[in-house]
């Protein structure tokens, strides 16, 4: 009976080690260097969305992404971050993330503040293209604000995404139905994204898949043998 327990347990942890093989390491984005300039003006009246494409790699699991501002303002920049598929020239499909309402109030320009957005845990698709982007709030006081670029105006410091907007105003619409103003290019600004990679990408060792076999074939010999035990056990009245 003790070996049969023991070999129970071997056959239990086997299929554990199998179905817990570990995912590959996170990656991470940061395209943010000394200040040098900035894209302006963002927000109301004015551009009413700023941002930056991605191309997503292997790991494929969106975790955090951030976007900058900075400059002076002189009234508070609402805002509202979001994520969308990308076709080359405007956002496109459904809206896969919005944030909560933010505000800008002003930084020195050579400073500029961070807004983190935390996803969750976003699927994307690998090898697609997506927009990480601010729209501007225009139900408020009018006010503008900058967003930075990534090294000087013109280089490009992360392959497969840039710096895009849209003078939409009010009209969030038209961001999936028309033409971005700036839809290419490599420039690119300040942005941070954090990826890891969804447990359906994990792929078990030879060694793991040899412990799993060796547990699957125990269990069933002992299912085997506990029938046999089964057939000839007698009871008498």
């Amino acid at each position: 009976m003790r070996i049969k327990t023991l070999l129970c347990s071997a056959a239990l942890a086997a299929s554990s080690v199998l179905l817990t093989a570990p995912a590959s390491a996170a990656t991470s984005v940061d395209t943010t260097q000394p200040f040098t300039g900035a894209w302006s003006p963002f927000g109301d009246p004015d551009t009413s969305a700023y941002g930056q494409t991605f191309t997503v790699g292997s790991d494929n699991v969106l975790d955090s992404f951030s976007l900058f501002l900075t400059g002076s303002a002189r009234n508070p920049v609402d805002f509202r971050a979001y994520i969308y598929g990308w076709d080359g020239s405007k956002a496109t499909g459904a809206q896969l993330f919005a944030s909560s309402l933010q505000s800008f109030t002003g930084s020195l320009a050579e400073n500029p503040t961070e807004f983190l957005f935390s996803t969750g845990g976003l699927g994307l698709t690998t090898g697609a293209q997506y927009v990480a982007f601010l729209f501007a709030d225009f139900s408020g006081a009018e006010s503008t604000a900058s967003m930075p670029y990534s090294g000087s105006l013109g280089s490009e410091q992360m392959p497969g995404g840039g710096f895009v907007y849209y003078n939409a105003g009010d009209n969030f619409g038209a961001l999936t139905s028309s033409t971005w103003d700036k839809a290419s290019g490599v420039d690119d600004v300040w942005f941070k994204a954090s990826f890891s990679q969804g447990d359906v990408g994990a792929v078990p060792e030879p060694a793991t898949w040899a412990l799993f076999l060796f547990g699957f074939f125990a269990v069933g010999g002992l299912m085997r043998s506990g029938r046999r035990e089964q057939k000839i056990r007698v009871t008498y009245g």
